[in-house]
């Protein structure tokens, strides 16, 4: 069995016109929920093999601050530049490729792409993800290379709003 997370960033700020979208920060609103979806996945007792993070500021403090609450080593998110609005086909490999000897992998990035994502893996998720919130995607394979799209159980759909 092999489990995906598909985490969009949580809220960022445009009030810096200076800066570049790379480096838009999180709103304090934003901290505040990913601490709580961290809290949320460790009280479930989930724990990744494997983070990737979108090089985006947003997302990478949104893995960041999860990664704090779940237990993992926050120096070791692999930044993958595919995570930032490249297509579904791109991503899928870069989970496939370094994911590969993970049975748990966290992706942090972006809507539209990851909204669209979760529904091409299950068919069944049909929502926009809201900010700071995480699609659970189950494969009943061995492989990573073997996930397909389409193929995927949807495990759980939560957002931070269910939890304040």
């Amino acid at each position: 069995m092999k489990t995906l997370y598909i985490i969009r960033h949580a809220k960022s700020s445009w009030e810096y016109d200076e800066l570049h979208d790379l480096e838009r920060p999180l709103t304090e609103r934003g901290v505040r929920d990913a601490g709580v979806m961290g809290d949320f996945l460790h009280k479930k007792d989930i724990h990744p093999g494997i983070v990737i993070s979108s090089p985006a500021l947003r997302a990478l403090t949104t893995a960041r601050i999860i990664c704090d609450a779940v237990g993992y080593d926050k120096n070791k998110i692999e930044l993958h530049a595919d995570l930032y609005f490249k297509e579904i086909p791109e991503i899928v490999k870069v989970i496939k490729d370094k994911g590969m000897h993970h049975n748990v992998v966290f992706i942090f990035g972006h809507n539209p792409t990851f909204s669209n994502l979760a529904h091409a893996f299950t068919k069944t998720f049909t929502e926009m993800m809201p900010t700071c919130s995480i699609v659970a995607i189950d494969f009943d394979v061995d492989s990573w290379q073997l996930a397909e799209l389409t193929k995927g159980q949807l495990k759980f759909f939560e957002s931070p709003k269910k939890h304040r």
